[in-house]
């Protein structure tokens, strides 16, 4: 891994851990009060850390010692269930079980742009496409909506399911070549998008699906490099799948309970992984061993940020 690692968890404590990602050991805490956190995100400069509560959004100093949230971002109404930064960390991207997706400017906290779902239906997940414009989101009622910042407005939705099952989570490719997304009854589907740049054609296809667990599927996430994806599952597992065939690669199998979170390290060649057994664990995806875990909260761990990207 690159230099200058940030690997965070935070769970049902209020307690959000910073770890050395060589050793195993909690480098630094800090608290998150009021709530439990939902869900983490580690802006691309490595700088910050923002985390998503009920209903509060706070953004901490990565490479500090200052235990206070450096902004608060106000607005939501409920859980909040996805973050996340553009390439540039001047905004926050939010979604929300209030059923809103928000836009927050980092310096002044300021909502910049505020989507409502239809019937306020919960969110549940919020990805950027790499193109930096457009919003992919996912929710209770199970459908794929794609939120056009230029435009202003959703200009692309699907629903893969009759039944209104939940999505629990939506990623998309490095490249903008692949959705994908997952849901409660452990289906998950797979978009091959033809225009790399845009995701206005998603409605009009109809994607791959497959069985990837008997239960809950409470993750999906494509690898940086596109050979892989992850879903992780109330199963206790972590399942990898070879792309674009949507062929099971192998299983990452110790957990010991629900595993609700996973990241990809920058290179494809890690996944951490966030458990209800009060674990993190770090896998070598070549051979699904486990590299080192991280013990110290006391609660289940929700949530798992990992960038050790390099901004040469």
């Amino acid at each position: 891994m690159a230099a200058g690692v940030v690997l965070a968890t935070a769970g049902y404590g209020s307690q959000i851990n910073f770890w050395d990602v060589s050793t195993g050991t909690s480098t630094r805490s800090v608290n998150f009060p009021d709530s439990q956190v939902n869900v983490l995100a580690v802006s691309p400069d490595k700088l910050h850390l923002v985390a998503g509560g009920n209903p509060k959004i706070r953004m901490f100093e990565t490479s500090t010692n200052n235990p206070n949230p450096v902004t608060e971002f106000e607005g939501h109404t409920s859980n909040v269930t996805a973050v996340g930064f553009p390439n540039h960390s001047r905004w926050v991207y939010s979604g929300s079980e209030d059923g809103t997706i928000k836009i927050f400017d980092t310096r002044s906290a300021a909502v910049q742009r505020n989507y409502e779902n239809k019937d306020k239906v919960g969110i549940t997940s919020v990805a950027l496409h790499p193109n930096q414009a457009q919003l992919i989101s996912a929710d209770q009622n199970g459908t794929i909506r794609v939120w056009d910042l230029p435009a202003d407005k959703c200009i692309a939705q699907s629903k893969p399911e009759t039944d209104d099952i939940a999505m629990r989570s939506v990623s998309v490719a490095s490249n903008g070549s692949m959705v994908a997304a997952c849901n409660n009854v452990g289906h998950c589907f797979l978009w091959l998008m033809d225009d790399h740049q845009s995701c206005y054609s998603l409605g009009n296809q109809t994607p791959l699906a497959k069985k990837v667990h008997d239960t809950y599927s409470l993750k999906c996430l494509i690898s940086p490099d596109r050979k892989l994806l992850a879903t992780a599952s109330a199963d206790h597992t972590v399942k990898l799948w070879r792309l674009p065939d949507f062929t099971l690669d192998k299983i990452l199998g110790e957990h010991q309970r629900w595993v609700h979170d996973i990241a990809f390290s920058a290179d494809s060649s890690f996944l951490a992984s966030a458990s209800s057994d009060g674990r993190a664990r770090l896998w070598q995806v070549s051979d699904g061993e486990m590299v080192h875990h991280y013990t110290g909260h006391t609660k289940a761990i929700v949530a798992v940020a990992l960038n050790d990207s390099s901004l040469d």
